[in-house]
């Protein structure tokens, strides 16, 4: 985020997490490395400052971790409602662009796929079995020509069982070997938040398209409709945060 999410109430909570550490005598290098929680999390906590936690419930989950461990009573700061007004804002104006454009390529996709059938079919079948018109090509191809060829290649491809049995169950199966913070969107919409511990796992039947995020992606594993996710590749070098869209 490059714009600050912060306020004076977030400030002031902040200076309380400092100075109690300071009062048990821990460093914020000494303080990550007995609670677990990345250094810039914790200096974010104590300047009051939530730009760089990507939700509010990353947020809560390591501030509440941190409260726990100095032994305070703070509440969260609600700096995260104006964001969440001005979100809302610009999804519902994204949303009908993004409608016109997936009509756009839904309909250059068919056009391609077809484009695809006719020419894979004339370079696979031989001369003898094509209309004569295709097998000419100084002569014009006519629809019915066309139609012709597709039959042809429909046959072949059941006589040589090339069309994939593709089971979906929408089972969504995750294994934790370590702390992790998971959050599930549909549509936009947060519809589960959980934190896990090592050794735990999370079973979910859901329809995609779906989002998970989730904090610690090296220390998750798993797969959709038995299929493995890769939760290492795009996450973020510095907080461990991945974006995982099914």
């Amino acid at each position: 985020m490059n714009s600050e999410l912060k306020s004076a109430s977030s400030v002031k909570t902040g200076k309380n997490f400092s100075a109690k550490r300071i009062e048990l005598g821990y460093s914020i290098d000494e303080a990550c490395k007995k609670v677990f929680i990345n250094k810039d999390y914790l200096i974010a906590i104590e300047k009051g400052n939530y730009s760089i936690f990507p939700s509010e419930s990353f947020a809560k989950a390591y501030f509440n971790k941190y409260q726990k461990f100095l032994s305070i009573d703070q509440e969260f700061p609600l700096v995260f409602n104006l964001k969440s007004e001005k979100k809302h804002k610009k999804i519902s104006n994204e949303i009908s662009f993004n409608n016109s454009l997936d009509n756009y390529l839904k309909y250059s996709l068919i056009a391609l796929a077809l484009l695809a059938i006719v020419s894979i079919g004339i370079y696979f079948v031989p001369d003898k079995v094509l209309p004569q018109q295709m097998s000419n090509p100084s002569k014009t191809i006519k629809a019915n020509d066309v139609l012709s060829l597709v039959n042809i290649i429909d046959k072949r491809k059941k006589n040589l069982n090339l069309t994939p049995q593709i089971i979906k169950n929408n089972n969504l199966v995750l294994y934790f070997e370590d702390e992790c913070w998971l959050e599930l969107y549909v549509e936009n919409e947060l519809l589960e938040t959980r934190f896990f511990n090592n050794g735990e796992e999370y079973n979910k039947i859901i329809k995609s398209p779906f989002k998970i995020i989730v904090g610690n992606g090296d220390s998750v594993k798993g797969t959709y409709n038995g299929i493995e996710i890769d939760f290492i590749s795009n996450a973020n070098r510095l907080t461990k945060v991945n974006t995982i869209n099914l």
